[in-house]
């Protein structure tokens, strides 16, 4: 008895079950009538069989033919067979979705022959203005393949709809209708709203007098409507009537039908079935009727028939409104909090870089070491990076003046309109750290009309930035190596070069507050201004010594050709070293020649000149200029005091006074030794030995090391 109950229990549950599946699935096609034509749903207003369609336009009879695995329907006497397929794969139909069927359709074509020599094709009307259908114009194309035709799709007051022309190509190439563009073939668009159409087909003068008729007639002229999707794909010959019967798509639509039936409320379905529905969840909660909205949506209707979902998508509109509005505020707050952190982190990790590199490149070194004259610390500006960055134009390439030994210089205008030289150090050892300070600590306590003013120098960037005076007329030793005739390099210009270095030497020596050792005279040291005055530069090297000191020791730093040999072998330089370098200047001046060239037989300037001098032949190597407007007697002097300053032993050298004393002297008067005096001097052993021995003496290796 129990297992019975257990039994019905069972079959009710079943029945249940089986009754809620039923009604949640809606019907296609009415009651009792075939819904499926082998592996193909036809729905309702279509049917199969007496009584099962909306009218005889949509009376469908299934043929049970597999030809190429599809399924042949005839849709009443006025259609031809239907079908329909799933792209690109097989065909089929789908009513619901698509609103559409699609057709076979036959190809209309037309061959030009002695039969019809003008060359006007037949037509074939295809009227579909009764029926409940349209020709799609999304879906289908007009597709006209062949050779010798062209096409107009007319409607039925004989106006021209669409056309198509096309050229002929080889017969036995096969084309690709995706791509037919005029050879061969060719395809347009259509208008909407199709429901009646005939081809006109018209044949070239040149096809019709072509003598190769016959040929032409292999290739006829064929056209049909096609869907576009469906022909993409294939590809075959010009003869267009092997892949016929053709798909074409049509629309419908029923206008007789009363939709507004009370058994469709809250319900999706298939509206033109009775009972073919079934309930939404989202009209669950309706009172009365559920409404379709936009976006196959649903809402509940009201007593004053103003929808529910209004006001549920107005109380959504301004809650999300609202939602939005107060994001994007917490967003942008959030963005401009980020924003700030971020400037202010980088303000502060930039501030405490800045503190590194001023440590770093002896800022704090050298503020202790002006700190002991106030007027001295006034006279150089710690610039700002900012400041030197937008002066250079971001150290712009095209502002370079030069590249010296310790870094790279720039041209450029300040702030306030001053035009300066900015020199940026190479990239920073010890060493050269060591020589920037100082020299920044040597020109801040130097103020001289013939050396090189400071202007300031910046301490906070990576590489250290000195500010100077700018020189505008280059360096004497591109004066020297200058081949332009444009620039005069006169003997008086010459005479006053040297009056001012000599000027700078001395004060360096003897006038400033300590005394200044240079330790790198040379011509590309010495800078010209608007009036080619000389001023010195590039203190990096130099020493300042205490008043009664007579020499550093030190490790041999200088420019080869210009250092004193007596230095080179002892690593003491004193005073008498900078007198040396500048009396190589002096026979640069005379010569024009540059002291780090070989001259000749691979011998410097030095000893070339002494040489000369010794053997009494200085008017064989004096510069032409210097020989045509000096006075021989200046010569004279100048030469011999070149010697001098060149002489092996030091202390047997002049001051830089005493060259001064000279020089001012020949400068103002312009008076020395009679024209027809010679211009040898005497020299003494130790000076002729110089001549000799000084290029084996400054190539050998110092105990001490050069630099």
């Amino acid at each position: 008895m129990s297992n019975n109950n257990h039994k019905i229990v069972i079959i009710i549950v079943c029945l249940l079950l089986s009754y809620n599946i039923t009604e949640a699935t809606p019907n296609i096609a009415k009651p009792g009538c075939k819904s499926t034509c082998g592996n193909v749903t036809i729905p309702y207003p279509f049917g199969i069989g007496p009584k099962c369609y909306h009218n005889p336009w949509f009376d469908v009879e299934c043929i049970d033919d597999n030809t190429f695995g599809l399924k042949a329907l005839n849709v009443s006497a006025n259609l031809q067979d239907v079908l329909d397929y799933v792209h690109p794969v097989g065909r089929q139909i789908n009513w619901i979705n698509e609103r559409s069927l699609v057709m076979e359709f036959e190809c209309q074509g037309y061959c030009a022959d002695t039969s019809n020599p003008n060359g006007i094709g037949p037509v074939y009307p295809t009227d579909l203005r009764q029926s409940p259908f349209l020709y799609s114009s999304d879906r289908n194309v007009l597709l006209v393949a062949g050779c010798g035709g062209d096409v107009i799709l007319k409607n039925i007051r004989n106006e021209s709809l669409a056309g198509c022309a096309q050229v002929c190509r080889n017969v036995s190439e096969q084309i690709t209708f995706k791509h037919c563009y005029g050879v061969g073939c060719c395809q347009t668009t259509l208008p909407n709203s199709i429901d009646f159409f005939w081809l006109d087909f018209l044949v070239t003068a040149k096809d019709k007098t072509s003598e190769d008729t016959d040929k032409v007639c292999e290739r006829p002229t064929q056209a049909v409507l096609v869907d576009k999707y469906w022909i993409s794909d294939k590809v075959a010959d010009l003869i267009l009537s092997k892949l016929c019967p053709v798909p074409t798509v049509l629309e419908w639509a029923v206008e007789d039908l009363d939709i507004d039936s009370p058994g469709y409320a809250n319900s999706t379905c298939n509206p033109y079935l009775p009972f073919g529905c079934q309930v939404v969840t989202d009209c669950e909660s309706c009172v009365q009727s559920c409404v379709s909205l936009e976006n196959n949506t649903f809402g509940c209707l009201k007593d004053n028939y103003q929808y529910v979902e209004e006001d549920v998508v107005k109380q959504k509109l301004g809650l999300i409104i609202g939602l939005g509005i107060g994001i994007s505020m917490i967003l942008l707050l959030a963005l401009f909090g980020a924003f700030r952190t971020h400037k202010v982190m980088k303000r502060r990790r930039d501030t405490r870089l800045k503190a590194q590199y001023f440590k770093r490149n002896g800022g704090i070194v050298l503020k202790h070491q002006l700190s002991s004259d106030d007027k001295d610390t006034e006279k150089a500006k710690n610039f700002t990076s900012s400041e030197l960055e937008k002066a250079t134009d971001k150290y712009n390439i095209n502002r370079i003046l030069g590249h010296g030994g310790q870094g790279t210089v720039y041209k450029c205008m300040l702030s306030d309109g001053k035009i300066v030289a900015i020199k940026k150090l190479k990239l920073a050892n010890d060493n050269q750290l060591h020589d920037f300070i100082n020299e920044v600590m040597l020109l801040s306590r130097i103020n001289h009309r013939n050396v090189v003013k400071l202007l300031g120098c910046c301490l906070e960037t990576e590489v250290p930035l000195l500010v100077c005076e700018y020189v505008p007329n280059g360096t004497l030793s591109e004066q020297i190596c200058s081949s332009s005739e444009d620039i005069l390099f006169t003997w008086e210009m010459r005479l006053q070069i040297a009056l001012d270095v000599a000027n700078a030497l001395a004060y360096l020596h003897s006038s400033s507050l300590l005394p200044i050792f240079h330790r790198d005279i040379k011509a590309s040291n010495i800078l010209l201004d608007n009036k080619y005055r000389a001023k010195v530069s590039d203190f990096g090297i130099s020493k300042s010594v205490a008043i009664d000191q007579t020499h550093v020791t030190t490790r041999v730093i200088g420019t080869f050709g210009y250092l004193d040999p007596e230095y080179f072998r002892s690593c003491q330089f004193t005073d008498k070293s900078d007198v040396y370098s500048f009396g190589v200047v002096l026979v640069e001046l005379l010569t024009r020649q540059m002291a780090n060239r070989s001259i000749k037989d691979d011998r410097g300037l030095v000893p070339w000149f002494l040489d000369h001098v010794e053997k009494s032949l200085l008017n064989d190597i004096l510069d032409a200029q210097v020989a045509r407007e000096a006075e021989r007697s200046e010569i004279a002097i100048i030469a011999e005091l070149a010697r001098r300053c060149l002489v092996l032993d030091g202390s047997k050298r002049p001051s830089m006074k005493e060259v001064e004393g000279t020089l001012q002297t020949i400068r103002s008067s312009h008076k020395g030794l009679p024209n027809n005096e010679s211009l040898v001097t005497s020299t003494d052993d130790d000076d002729i030995q110089v001549s000799r021995t000084y290029d084996i003496e400054f190539r050998r290796l110092s105990r001490c090391g050069t630099n």
